[in-house]
């Protein structure tokens, strides 16, 4: 198998050839405080803690002025197409450059999974303009000093994690969308699968535990295509007999990180059980989606039904509101208002959120409710969306580290009720304001 590649991209002097140097154990590019004195790429094999990579260096993006410009750019754009990921390297002391704004827009546009590597942090001054770099929308930010060898083990412990995970990216082209039918063994998920597909895809047994695998297939529905992951039932700790048993679990852990949306399945005649919340936590956790969903519908009555939404709130408080879903794989019943409300959730999941609605929603919800801290009143100065799937937001206010969490809720309420995103979850990181 080839190995990776992460290619280092900015423009010009910001520190690119001497993180090259300082990865690759040797002084390979030539360093000097000139900009465009990388102008070929290069490449070299470095191993990271037992993990191999190739590591690319590029010139500097954004030297139009000089005739070796385009080719400089060519060479760049090229390393970014053959990239596994990318190490984006800004210089603090510069703060946001419009050159920065145009590779970043460029890096987004690529597909490609990218860091932002801040550089020339060598003080506890730099780390606090650090943050201004948050106006580029992004989530993390990794401070580094290249010169004193500060932030480099974060920064490649954080890329080659996502290294690892790269061959579980979910497969979501032409907009598909990832639904991971998840639940205890047994109840249905398989047969609701079948329904789903009007075949026979996946094997259907009484005996618990036949799917041992994350099974995907491709559906079509309404013009939109979903990719379905079923997957094998989770147990407790204590009934895990078996390696396969436990590889399974595994599995089933993944499929929840690969999806968007977790479908979870709630036997009818059971009800929702311990082992039910302990897997809904875990895809509160991830910040996926949860869609309840009743199998066996056909089995209750109304006053059945009333009884076991009431418990259903009772178990799943944690959850963002919901709505569950009754269906039936033998009649058919909610089979395509799955798919209606799985499309649904997802544009949610993936809503780009203006930043001038977010604070007119943050406005609204101060002026209604803002908590004292301390003896000090706890101000929202603005907030920007930070990424997508979920929604997350960076909040700068007065008192980032002493946010009540009982506000935090609130907050999280009030912002999908006023920003549409009701039914998915929201994350919202508080900053000092700049």
């Amino acid at each position: 198998m080839a190995l990776p590649k992460i290619a280092i991209v900015g423009r010009p002097n910001v520190g690119k050839s001497s993180l090259f140097n300082l990865l690759a154990k040797k002084r390979k590019a030539v360093i000097a405080p000139v900009p465009g004195v990388t102008i070929d790429r290069v490449e070299e094999e470095i191993t990271w803690e037992g993990k191999m990579a190739v590591i690319i260096d590029t010139g500097g993006m954004g030297l139009e002025e000089s005739h070796l410009g385009p080719e400089i750019q060519r060479q760049a754009q090229r390393a970014v197409e053959e990239a596994d990921i990318c190490i984006f390297m800004v210089d603090v002391r510069d703060g946001v450059h419009p050159l920065d704004k145009e590779i970043h827009t460029l890096l987004k546009r690529s597909g490609k999974p990218y860091l932002v590597a801040v550089n020339k942090v060598d003080s506890s001054r730099w780390e606090e303009e650090a943050t201004a770099f948050y106006e580029l929308g992004e989530e993390n930010l990794y401070p580094i000093s290249v010169l004193q060898k500060k932030g480099i083990h974060d920064l490649m412990e954080s890329l080659f994690s996502q290294l690892e995970g790269r061959d579980e990216a979910p497969p979501q082209k032409d907009g598909a969308i990832p639904l991971a039918i998840v639940g205890r063994p047994n109840v249905g998920k398989s047969s609701l699968l079948n329904r789903l597909l009007g075949e026979e895809r996946v094997v259907v047994s009484e005996t618990p535990g036949t799917t041992r695998d994350a099974i995907e297939v491709t559906l079509t529905y309404k013009g939109k295509k979903f990719i379905l992951i079923d997957t094998a039932g989770l147990r407790r700790k204590a009934r895990v007999d078996s390696p396969l048993e436990a590889y399974s679990i595994t599995r089933t852990v993944k499929s929840i990180q690969k999806a968007h949306i977790c479908l979870l399945l709630i036997d009818a005649q059971e009800g929702p059980t311990t082992q039910d919340q302990k897997i809904a936590g875990l895809i509160e956790r991830e910040k996926k989606v949860c869609l309840i969903a009743i199998s066996k519908a056909d089995l209750l009555t109304h006053q059945d039904q009333k009884r076991l939404e009431a418990l259903l709130r009772v178990k799943f408080h944690f959850l963002p509101p919901f709505e569950p879903v009754y269906t039936s794989a033998l009649t058919g019943e909610g089979i395509t208002q799955i798919l209606d409300e799985v499309a649904s959730l997802n544009r949610k999941f993936t809503a780009q959120i203006t930043t001038s609605n977010l604070n007119k929603a943050l406005e609204k919800a101060m002026a209604r409710y803002a908590p004292t801290v301390e003896g000090k009143r706890l101000k929202i100065y603005y907030g920007t969306q930070a990424s997508s799937g979920a929604p997350h937001f960076l909040l700068f206010t007065n008192m980032p580290q002493k946010v009540p969490p009982t506000f935090k809720r609130y907050l999280e309420k009030v912002l999908a009720e006023n920003l549409g995103l009701e039914g998915v979850p929201i994350k919202l990181t508080f900053k000092p304001r700049r």
